[in-house]
């Protein structure tokens, strides 16, 4: 794999801030546009992030869009500071309730990815986290049903299981650059509605009430987008999709399933082999991911994901849609 320095930072007054460099080194597929996804060497998180570091990991992200820090092993409060100084986070969904009534056992402004409650035991089969967990297994990109405008997520491993519960992303920069031509007309002109509930009524597990349905309405945003950072055109859908505004549903659901099914192909895709202390970090603007399978009740996965966005104020995405928010939430 190929190995490079990125982003040395150079200082006014080098006796108090001696020359720092990071390195990069190619993990995934090789494309003709492009490389994607990397191991990030050098960072030291347990530390506030210094100017060299930001500059260096901004410049890994906008070439590789997935980026991981082995051994990160980082705290909650050590993984909020470093995805604070990449934007304002997207807090975690409160749906009206209360953090004690919500039973919260990571820090706030973290969401919760995995199979343990409160207590450190296994969730029970109902669980609604369990329910939303086994809908990451579909290729998505977190956050699309937001209109708040999502950036990247940053997912640290504290528990990962023996077997399964891998992560595998899809670059959808190099799915647009080989994207059929017919296929790039439609796309250029096509918007797209996302809905948190879809992946969980096409699971077959969930009732969506009325209730529901006001907390988390859905969103539209364009199939295909210039990710400011890189410059580059990227294909936007995933499983939360629902349909294309304005198209005929038969139409509309054979154009998404041809998009979905192109930019998840191999070629385009990174296997992500989890291992304990992992600071994973990804740009849901230009990549799909989803969870594999593992044994949930045999094995504990404790994963937290810190979710950044471009800018705006740090609210839970309910909040922004105009629902009070209690207790401590933004």
């Amino acid at each position: 794999m190929g190995l490079h320095s990125c982003c040395i930072a150079h200082t006014a007054d080098p006796r108090e801030h001696p020359r720092v460099s990071y390195q990069v080194r190619r993990l995934g597929p090789q494309f003709a546009d492009g490389v994607f996804a990397a191991e990030f060497l050098g960072a030291n998180l347990h530390e506030p992030p210094c100017d060299a570091l930001l500059e260096a990991f901004e410049e890994a992200m906008a070439r590789y869009a997935v980026v991981v820090v082995r051994a990160a092993d980082v705290d909650d409060a050590e993984q909020v500071r470093f995805a604070r100084a990449f934007g304002p986070l997207e807090l975690p969904p409160h749906m009206g309730m209360h953090p004690a009534a919500m039973k919260v056992r990571v820090g706030h402004g973290l969401y919760d990815i995995s199979n343990l409650d409160a207590n450190g035991d296994f969730l029970p089969e109902d669980s609604l986290r369990l329910i939303f967990n086994k809908s990451n297994e579909n290729f998505h990109t977190d956050s699309s049903f937001n209109l708040l405008p999502t950036k990247w997520s940053m997912l640290s491993a504290r528990i990962v299981p023996p077997s399964g519960g891998d992560t595998e992303f899809c670059d959808a920069r190099a799915a647009w650059d080989a994207l059929p031509e017919a296929l790039r007309d439609r796309a250029k002109t096509a918007t797209a509605e996302h809905w948190l509930w879809k992946t969980r009524v096409d699971a077959g597990r969930m009732q969506i009430t009325e209730q529901m349905r006001e907390a988390m309405p859905p969103a539209r945003h364009p199939v295909v987008r210039t990710v400011a950072d890189s410059g580059r055109t990227s294909l936007y859908l995933g499983a939360h999709a629902t349909h294309i505004v304005g198209w005929q549903r038969a139409d509309s659901d054979r154009f998404i399933a041809a998009i979905n099914s192109h930019i998840a192909q191999p070629r385009f895709l990174y296997v992500h082999k989890w291992r304990v202390g992992d600071l994973l970090v990804w740009d849901n603007r230009c990549t799909l991911h989803r969870a594999t399978p593992y044994e949930v009740f045999e094995h504990k996965r404790d994963m937290r994901r810190a979710t950044i966005n471009e800018y705006g104020p740090e609210v839970s995405s309910t909040t922004a849609l105009g629902i009070p928010a209690p207790g401590p939430y933004a």
